[in-house]
């Protein structure tokens, strides 16, 4: 299915208030108490980011770094690791943005539950807030295997360059390019320093279940590493394929969750119609938010209602959760989210 006509996506002015809740940590807090060697304060930076609301939810005080190993991503994660393996969840934003703070109170959110988060795109720090971005220059076609549903793109990925969506903080430097190569590349490095004795991360993580996920455009990366056997779940929010694609549907062998907002959200077609066509063997959770557009509310306190169904989703599905915040929260009868007035939901193959 195609978009036509006008319908394109702007940034969203930033209009909720800013309370003084910052996610900094200092650097010092940031290296020590892990179980390993501090790692150099040239290698690794933390990130102050100021953020709307309160802080994270979560059990975990949280961090947010810039490696310049993995100089082109943004890490999310709590700032004591261990005793246990950490799950992991890699990340890619709307409009294929490389800036990973495009959603920081969403991040936040969920590594504050100890989840490790590695996000596409180095910390652009954000414009002004309450001030809209203007649109990023057009880039290369898209190459994945169907293009962003922002990039109002015609089939055969011939997308150009468009603003990321929700309420991005920065300009999104290059085009749209959906093959998802960045997500496995979070993971591959994660692997290896997992492995590696000096590494903070160093039996902190598990890299052999992992959630992949994204936003618009970043959903189709997401679809498109979901036949990684490393991928144990796959999260499709405010997007959908732009058409069935058999090959990603031979693929698919996790779990998927497909979010959008309402019928004025661009995506909403494409995830709907997702959730017709995927497999019936495919275990599939769907939730549409009618009161919201596109942008979702990753940039409400705390990432808002879809902070509270993606920390719930990672909880069942890579921590095996089955409390009411967990598996509660989207089987049984009735579910949490099922029984929410805010959210209608579908699902098929789940138990």
């Amino acid at each position: 299915m195609q978009f036509t006509g006008s319908r394109k996506l702007f940034w969203l002015s930033a209009s909720t208030s800013l309370l003084a809740s910052s996610v900094y940590i200092s650097a010092t807090a940031a290296q020590g108490a892990q179980g390993g060697a501090a790692p150099a304060a040239a290698q690794v930076q933390v990130v102050s980011v100021t953020q709307r609301g309160g802080p994270p939810t979560g059990p975990s005080p949280i961090v947010v770094e810039h490696d310049q190993r993995l100089a082109t991503h943004t890490i999310y994660r709590p700032a004591t690791l261990g005793p246990s393996k950490h799950s992991v969840l890699v990340w890619g934003e709307g409009g294929c943005a490389k800036n990973g703070l495009t959603f920081p109170e969403f991040l936040s959110e969920i590594a504050s539950y100890g989840f490790v988060v590695v996000a596409d795109g180095p910390p652009v720090q954000p414009a002004a807030r309450g001030q809209a971005g203007g649109a990023a220059p057009a880039g290369p076609p898209g190459q994945g295997r169907g293009p962003a549903p922002e990039a109002n793109a015609p089939r055969g990925g011939q997308g150009r360059g468009a603003a990321p969506a929700g309420g991005a903080r920065g300009p999104a430097p290059g085009g749209i390019n959906a093959d998802g190569t960045p997500l496995t590349a979070a993971i591959d490095w994660l692997a290896r320093e997992a492995a590696d004795p000096s590494s903070r991360f160093y039996q902190k993580v598990d890299t052999t279940r992992v959630a992949a996920m994204g936003m618009s455009c970043g959903g189709l990366m997401s679809y498109n590493v979901s036949a990684d056997p490393r991928v144990a779940t796959v999260g499709i929010w405010n997007s959908g394929l732009i058409q069935p694609d058999e090959k990603i549907f031979a693929g698919l062998h996790s779990s998927v969750i497909i979010v959008t907002g309402g019928e004025s959200d661009i995506a909403y077609a494409n995830g709907k119609r997702d959730f017709e066509t995927l497999p019936a063997r495919v275990p599939v959770f769907y939730g549409v938010h009618p009161s919201v557009g596109h942008g979702g509310t990753y940039n409400e306190d705390n990432g808002g209602a879809f902070g509270v169904a993606a920390v719930a989703w990672l909880k069942w599905q890579l921590m095996n959760d089955t409390s009411a915040k967990g598996k509660g929260y989207f089987v049984g009868a009735p579910c949490g989210m099922c029984s929410d007035a805010k959210w209608k939901t579908d699902s098929r193959s789940l138990q």
